[in-house]
């Protein structure tokens, strides 16, 4: 893939879908695509898996006219069955431009647009809800922090970046 993209054989070019880089400074909430989480249950972080192994903190895309903290929240019953305790304290972000045509969804921000880390504390409640059509957990699990960062490491996803830029800031949670 060249700078631009890639060229398809008709023509056209496909485009990288994004340019994003990660900082500590939060973004407008206008430009907030998605929430992503370190869930906090007793002195350990929340982490998801799904059949095929694959392990994430849970996050996801706002629905339209959700707020950043309402977004959090409904993520992290439908993901892992975490109910939160106070408000998530957000600490960084994954910025980015689009090269899309078009947003990712039709209320989304385009074509700036981030994605909000932040961290919680609460409980594990019950299962993930794993509402159709999102992906379907299998297992939630709770992990010494430096556990779920050797685990999220190669995950992709800037999983084990966030929950260490985490750690090194001092761990903040709100209450």
């Amino acid at each position: 893939m060249g700078a631009e993209g890639v060229h398809l054989s008709d023509g056209s070019l496909l485009r990288r879908p994004a340019i994003v880089r990660f900082t500590d400074q939060r973004p407008p909430d206008e430009l907030v695509q998605s929430v992503r989480a370190i869930p906090l249950a007793g002195h350990g972080v929340v982490v998801c898996r799904l059949a095929d192994g694959t392990a994430f903190l849970p996050g996801g895309t706002r629905e339209e006219g959700e707020s950043v903290d309402e977004c959090m929240s409904r993520e992290l019953v439908e993901e892992a069955g975490f109910l939160m305790k106070g408000r998530p304290h957000w600490f960084a972000a994954h910025s980015g431009v689009s090269y899309h045509r078009v947003p990712y969804r039709p209320h989304a921000p385009f074509p700036l647009k981030a994605w909000l880390w932040g961290a919680v504390e609460g409980e594990l409640a019950g299962p993930p809800t794993n509402p159709a059509g999102a992906e379907q957990v299998t297992s939630v699990s709770v992990l010494r922090p430096q556990d779920a960062v050797a685990l999220l490491e190669n995950e992709g996803r800037g999983y084990a970046q966030a929950l260490r830029h985490w750690m090194i800031s001092g761990a903040p949670v709100e209450f």
